[in-house]
């Protein structure tokens, strides 16, 4: 009509003091697809579940989809005596030396620190050089791993775990250990294997979890 201009946009903006007993209708569902760019994630691809003995698990087929990978390990059991530890390979094999690592382990009969050091193991190891556990129901680990470069190749590929486990003297121990693999010529590896490697002592129950990390 002659005289009536244009109304304004309508904006939420401009919306102030508004009650809600002035608001009806039912609001739409609200879930995480439309958010991007939102890094940290750790998205589950397997857990591997002890439901027999056995030596060591392992995770293959390992990708190019995330930079770093992490492993949680859980009420983890050794039949015998041992220590528990990880390595890294490929279709053609797992690599069995040039695994260096360092850290520090404590335990709750003193207030004592013990470093840790190895430069030329077969795994890089959870429990350390100074602790073996195993063999009684209640000596069990739980812990997180983290893989860093995996699939570089460029670089080495880097190891980091915090452990938390019960000794053959009934101690609590607990390790903090970071190390590397040491290769001349780095190659992607895609595939991880934790247990007693090299020893006699088999797993009997656990739940191993691999994640890969978002950045």
């Amino acid at each position: 009509s002659t005289g009536i201009g244009s109304l304004p946009a309508i904006s939420g903006a401009n919306l102030t003091s508004l009650t809600a007993g002035n608001l009806t209708g039912t609001l739409p569902a609200i879930n995480g697809s439309a958010l991007t760019g939102v890094g940290g994630a750790w998205n589950k691809i397997s857990t591997n579940t002890i439901s027999s003995a056995v030596n060591t698990v392992e995770w293959t087929g390992i990708d190019d989809t995330y930079k770093i990978y992490a492993v949680v390990g859980n009420n983890m059991q050794l039949d015998g005596d041992g220590g528990v530890g990880f390595r890294i390979g490929t279709s053609s094999g797992y690599v069995d030396s040039a695994y260096r690592f360092t850290g520090f382990a404590s335990t709750v009969d003193n207030t004592n620190i013990s470093g840790i050091g190895n430069v030329s193991s077969n795994r890089w190891s959870l429990s350390g050089t100074h602790y073996n556990f195993g063999g009684a129901g209640h000596e069990n680990a739980n812990f997180v791993a983290y893989f860093f470069n995996l699939r570089g190749t460029t670089g080495f590929k880097v190891f980091q775990a915090h452990t938390s486990f019960t000794d053959t003297a009934d101690n609590q121990i607990h390790t903090f250990l970071t190390g590397r693999l040491y290769e001349a010529s780095p190659t992607a590896k895609d595939r991880i294997q934790f247990g007693n490697i090299g020893g006699g002592a088999n797993m009997d129950t656990g739940d191993f979890t691999l994640y890969g990390v978002e950045q």
